[in-house]
């Protein structure tokens, strides 16, 4: 009997499938959306009180525009759990994932450079980071265009030669969902806790694809069980590859965070484009 097999990982596969139905739901949905208004009123409400000095806790900040990116870096949180569900169906739809947070995270850094302009609106104060504002926005539109082609090219097939093998690989990427699922929650609910109690906050989504890249290279490592064909390890290789430079834009300052972010979205949909090609090459039909 295989691990995949094994009574405990067909119960903790199981489990991923009820935790992934609760939250793809439509109610669950609902509640999500009303907790990030929720987040965002209050936000501004706490705002205002402190600046009629109702309230004076230092973790409330003075600008009024600091509850977008607050409301955004929450909506971020939530794109990140369903990141996870997205790893059991395929590589491609999991790298689509990732492109979808990375131009988020552009949009939430405009939101940001916005949130540090003098409610005053004085060119003077501010001409210095429109710029940057406009590129991280450009940036992630270019980014969702990029997002919209590669689902347009893309062709799922599996790599498992049956039905059997198929599963075996599935259960066991929800269970590595599943420690994922576990890791990431506990580092948000942390981050959460130090903003609240007046701590230095990690830069949570550093830590996110870096933790990405590794989940990436186990997963080129793993799928060499089911196939050991040369396209199919270049091109997950070559997704753990982009990942690394997506790591890398976050650790960018403008405008060279939007050109890597911007190029590895390139990278990515050439190499979905390649790959789809590649079958002509060795005389096999393409998927559909």
């Amino acid at each position: 009997m295989s691990l995949t097999e094994s009574p405990w990982a067909l119960r903790l596969a199981a489990l991923f499938d009820d935790i992934e139905k609760k939250w793809e739901s439509r109610s669950f949905l609902k509640i999500l959306a009303t907790l990030l208004v929720i987040v965002y009123l209050l936000a501004i409400l706490l705002i205002v009180l402190k600046h009629n000095h109702a309230i004076s806790w230092s973790f409330v900040p003075d600008n009024h525009f600091k509850a977008i990116e607050l409301a955004f870096t929450f909506l971020l949180f939530f794109e990140v759990i369903s990141l996870v569900f997205s790893l059991v169906k395929s590589v491609s739809v999991s790298m689509e994932a990732q492109l979808q947070i990375l131009s988020l995270i552009l949009l939430r850094d405009a939101f940001k450079l916005f949130g540090e302009f003098p409610e005053s609106y004085a060119w003077t104060a501010i001409h210095s980071k429109v710029f940057y504002m406009f590129t991280d926005a450009f940036g992630a539109l270019i980014i969702f265009c990029v997002i919209i082609f590669i689902r347009r090219i893309d062709r799922h097939k599996s790599i498992c030669k049956n039905r059997e093998e198929q599963q075996s690989f599935i259960n066991l990427k929800k269970l590595i969902a599943l420690v994922l699922l576990v890791i990431f929650t506990v580092m948000i609910a942390t981050d959460i806790y130090f903003f609240f109690n007046q701590e230095k906050v990690f830069n949570f989504f550093h830590y996110f694809f870096t933790i990405l890249i590794f989940n990436d290279i186990l997963l080129v490592f793993i799928s060499l069980r089911y196939s050991n064909h040369y396209r199919i390890l270049f091109r997950n290789s070559g997704f753990a590859l982009a990942t690394i430079i997506m790591r890398l834009a976050l650790e960018t300052r403008e405008p060279w965070n939007v050109v890597l972010g911007v190029g590895s979205s390139l990278f990515v949909l050439l190499l979905v484009a390649a790959y789809n090609r590649i079958p002509h090459a060795w005389g096999e039909k393409p998927s559909r």
